[in-house]
């Protein structure tokens, strides 16, 4: 009797570590998860585009092979192929550039530096796009800051089967901006597009806020209907949608 109690405890004593190992573990997973994959899921959107740009002043670079050894330094950071033959070259009274454009690994990669004369400043701009999911964009981010100071910035496309009419739109935002415990601090409404900003302490240790309107904003959602197609359009951005949408 007494081994049978023996085993009935250490069993339940199994049962119930393998249950906290396993809640500990699905933890870390969501919390290691990009801030907008619980967004997009709590409204059934589907990723369709992960964007990251960023910038970072560089040396100052005077000429065409300055450039390119400024650019060469960064591809080889990030291990990715260099064919100078495909650089191109841009130049005017104020500007000198060159722009760097690739496919790897299903990424796209489009790159410039820009040196401005009339400042005697040079920058450099970064846009990557993946049409699966910001992984590798995040890593490629952590490998960017480990030779420069960085701005970045992400953007999140998505789309919903369904077609909400204007109130609607408006609540689905509302959820995904719940979903990242985010206070909203500015609505925007022009009868075909919504927009909201606000700011999230949830992610705020990764994404570095922007001061909108005296207000400090890190996440601004946008959505619009398909006048085509049965669906709608998603836009999630970190701390801010740069782009158009």
């Amino acid at each position: 009797m007494k081994k049978t109690i023996i085993y009935i405890t250490i069993f339940a004593i199994i049962c119930f570590s393998s249950d906290c190992a396993l809640k500990y573990s699905m933890g870390k997973e969501i919390e290691n998860q990009s801030p907008y994959y619980l967004s997009f899921a709590s409204i059934g959107a589907n990723l369709l585009e992960s964007r990251l740009d960023c910038w970072a002043k560089i040396k100052t670079t005077s000429n065409n092979e300055e450039m390119n050894q400024a650019l060469l330094k960064v591809l080889n950071h990030l291990d990715l192929p260099a064919e100078q033959d495909k650089f191109l070259y841009q130049e005017n009274n104020q500007i000198t550039a060159v722009q760097y454009d690739l496919c790897n690994n299903d990424q796209k990669y489009y790159f410039m530096i820009q040196t401005n004369k009339t400042v005697n400043a040079s920058h450099l701009l970064m846009t990557v796009i993946d049409k699966k999911s910001d992984k590798k964009l995040r890593q490629d981010e952590q490998r960017l800051k480990e030779i420069l100071d960085c701005t970045v910035y992400y953007q999140y496309q998505g789309s919903i089967n369904a077609r909400p009419d204007y109130a609607g739109q408006e609540e689905l935002l509302q959820i995904m901006l719940k979903n990242m415990d985010a206070d909203i601090h500015d609505i925007y409404h022009d009868g075909k597009i919504i927009s909201m900003t606000g700011y999230s302490p949830s992610i705020g240790r990764n994404i570095a806020p922007v001061t909108v309107g005296r207000k400090s904003c890190n996440v601004q959602t946008s959505i619009r209907r398909s006048d085509k197609e049965n669906k709608t359009e998603v836009y999630l951005g970190f701390p801010l949608l740069l782009n158009d949408y």
